[in-house]
């Protein structure tokens, strides 16, 4: 009788201690998906005969109107569920959060909508498994199924523009235009200010100077637009019924002087002092 009592006892006893570490959460508190953030870490509020919840959550409760939690309708991962604990998604932003496990990522901006993905941080940002993007040396990445991103090995790509070289992702200005390079390409859209850029110069809105072919005239438009005039340029000029090239210098007919073809077929003279005969006093 004695051995019996003994046998009973710790049987009992041990039976006891499974029980303790192996807690049983009702089918009705799980929420695979993630709750509602106004009952993360806080008793059931809801039940489906009563308090509604707000979209996209439905409320989980039990039977006999036992009050449940708000939970997520739809799957916010990409790539399989949610990690869970005992069933259940922690979110993983906000007062007691949980931190990811291997292989996950933290989803989601406000408490009630973070949870654990399968995916990968890189450079505080998450990504999916599978999922591709570029890094800022123009390298492309792809996120594996283990939360390791890979990149590709190689020189950065930059972009050439205007006979200049820019860095993936570098932004710059191109006169009144944005201009950004990504992936070897260059983009720009138009900004308002209140200048033009033409032939390197800097010039205000409604300023007036030459063209390049010197003989036409240019205008700052609105937005940083160049207009100019049309007009055919001569290549020649004619003198005392000699014709000459643009830039060719000659003799004046005083004997004395310099003349210079210009690009407006006009010519134009120095205007130094002749002494007639030689005579100098």
């Amino acid at each position: 009788m004695i051995v019996f009592s003994v046998l009973v006892t710790f049987t009992i006893a041990g039976f006891a201690q499974a029980r303790k570490y192996i807690p049983q959460t009702p089918e009705y508190l799980k929420c695979q998906y993630g709750k509602y953030y106004k009952d993360v870490g806080k008793p059931p509020s809801c039940n489906p005969f009563g308090q509604s919840c707000p979209p996209p959550y439905f409320c989980r409760g039990g039977p006999a109107d036992e009050r449940g939690y708000c939970c997520k309708t739809e799957n916010p991962c990409k790539a399989g569920k949610p990690y869970t604990r005992n069933g259940d998604a922690p979110n993983c932003l906000g007062v007691n959060a949980v931190r990811c496990a291997r292989g996950y990522t933290c989803v989601g901006s406000t408490t009630s909508y973070s949870v654990c993905c399968k995916g990968c941080t890189y450079r505080g940002k998450s990504y999916f498994p599978f999922e591709q993007f570029l890094n800022s040396e123009g390298q492309e990445c792809t996120c594996g199924q283990n939360g390791q991103v890979t990149c590709t090995v190689g020189y950065p790509i930059k972009c050439n523009y205007k006979g200049r070289e820019y860095n993936n992702g570098e932004i710059f200005k191109d006169g009144c235009q944005s201009c950004k390079c990504s992936n070897g390409q260059v983009s720009c859209r138009k900004e308002r200010c209140a200048y033009c850029y033409y032939n390197g110069k800097k010039y205000q809105e409604g300023e007036n100077f030459p063209a390049t072919d010197g003989c036409n005239t240019c205008t700052c438009g609105g937005n940083g637009s160049v207009g100019c005039t049309k007009i055919g340029c001569p290549k020649f000029c004619f003198y005392n019924g000699q014709k000459y090239s643009v830039g060719q210098k000659f003799p004046a007919t005083d004997g004395c002087n310099t003349c210079t073809c210009e690009s407006t077929g006009g010519i134009s003279c120095t205007e130094i002092g002749c002494n007639p005969g030689g005579y100098t006093g």
